[in-house]
């Protein structure tokens, strides 16, 4: 198996490594397939006009292809089964280079032809084209490496390779011979060596845009860890800004707590009772969801969520009531199967208030918390703490009901008055409600 990586960017970094050179060794593997057929082609219509004998021509090539093709194909499985290492780039790059130039050297000795004449043959133009399947790893490194071989390899060709005694006409190597001439072969090499540094280049410039997202892709899920996970989509650098600089907005906000949880989860196995919370959490989960409420979190049996991020809107209210209605609905079905499997039921107290809230981040880019603070936090708590003291499921403020254009006065409302209360901690009383037949 492939070392464990250190960290998020380095699993990222090499997923992102494996999946190139994985790309790297299918692009070889057809390219071999692609050039073979297209030698066998070519060569065979070559035979009747050459003044040369091709057969060890094409003989070398097939070899030559085939080699490659089975490089790709180990390189695929290794990939495949776990078993790549980065450092075996380099060994594959070198034994494509050592193929080419063997075969090249091959050819020249073969065909009895001068040195000068090497860029006539086929497998010279697959030095360009491993050169730029080498750029598919996105490692500059590897590509810079893959350059240097490749021309140290050509600079042995030319130092070693070639006929003394060419058996073509003199007339014909005459007539060939600017084409083939130094400064045209001068000319080549430099650009093949302008092209291969484009290439490394590239990767260059590629590994950094990678670095670069795979930072920001990093820095997003550190922060996902610690922000509630509806604020991920919008955690770009200027709403990270925005979250840190912090605002105040009118949000509305619900505290819910499973009443007499501690008493139940003393009678349960430690297995039981992470079932049972975990059970609950995801009811809240979904109720949240479905009405588009953000959890800040959630506090052992009970959780805190709040309407109107990251951004206000007319129905924050409104959605924070009929989060609450849909989970005293869902409560009533849990209860409903607990008392089919024989267990005892569950009563919540829930709070809810809209008013103005600071909203906003704290901390920096490797650990942010996120923080709602402010005097309708206390009044939404206290809230919940009435539901207690009142027995009911629910506690509504006056302004999260005028809030939502629900009045408790009219004819037919489902809610009911509990009177004016000094909630605790305030000196202020408040009117507050319950919806009828909330009662534990």
């Amino acid at each position: 198996m492939a070392p464990a990586p250190v960290n998020g960017s380095d699993r990222l970094l090499l997923e992102a490594d494996l999946s190139a050179e994985r790309a790297a060794s299918v692009v070889r593997m057809a390219i071999a397939v692609a050039l073979l057929g297209t030698v066998e082609i070519v060569l065979k219509r070559s035979n009747n006009i050459s003044l040369l004998d091709l057969t060890e021509a094409r003989n070398q090539a097939r070899a030559t292809l085939a080699l490659l093709f089975f490089a790709g194909l180990v390189v695929y499985l290794l990939v495949k089964f776990g078993r790549w290492r980065p450092w075996m780039a380099y060994v594959t790059v070198t034994v494509d280079v050592v193929v080419l130039v063997g075969s090249l050297l091959a050819d020249l000795r073969d065909m009895g032809l001068p040195v000068a004449f090497m860029s006539m043959f086929p497998v010279v133009g697959v030095f360009p084209l491993l050169l730029a399947v080498s750029a598919l790893r996105i490692r500059p490194g590897v590509q810079f490496y893959a350059l240097c071989l490749m021309l140290a390899g050509l600079a042995l060709v030319i130092g070693v390779g070639g006929a003394r005694t060419p058996p073509l006409p003199e007339v014909l190597l005459h007539d060939m011979g600017m084409f083939y001439s130094l400064p045209a072969n001068t000319a080549r090499a430099a650009m093949f060596a302008l092209g291969g540094a484009a290439l490394v280049l590239a990767t260059l410039r590629g590994r950094r845009l990678l670095h670069k997202a795979v930072e920001e892709t990093t820095r997003r899920l550190n922060l996902a860890r610690y922000l509630p996970a509806e604020l991920v989509p919008v955690l770009s650098s200027d709403n990270i800004e925005e979250l840190r600089t912090g605002r105040r907005a009118e949000v509305a906000l619900v505290f819910i707590d499973i009443r007499g949880s501690t008493a139940m989860g003393e009678a349960m196995s430690p297995a039981a009772l992470t079932s049972f919370i975990g059970a609950f959490r995801a009811r809240v989960t979904r109720a949240a969801r479905q009405h588009g409420g953000v959890i800040d979190k959630f506090i052992g049996d009970g959780a805190f969520i709040i309407f109107g991020l990251p951004q206000t809107g007319g129905d924050d209210a409104a959605r924070a009531l009929a989060f609450c209605r849909s989970m005293l609905a869902s409560i009533d079905e849990w209860n409903a199967l607990r008392k089919a499997a024989d267990t005892a039921p569950v009563a919540v107290g829930m709070g809810v208030h809209f008013g103005t809230a600071f909203v906003g981040a704290i901390g920096d880019e490797q650990r942010l918390e996120f923080t709602v603070m402010g005097d309708a936090v206390n009044v939404a708590a206290r809230l919940e703490d009435a539901a207690k003291a009142f027995e009911v499921s629910l506690v509504a403020s006056r302004d999260v009901l005028a809030a939502a254009g629900e009045d408790p006065e009219q004819p037919g409302s489902p809610w009911r008055s509990l009177g004016t209360q000094a909630l605790r901690g305030r000196s202020e009383a408040m009117p507050i409600y319950t919806l009828a037949g909330s009662e534990h």
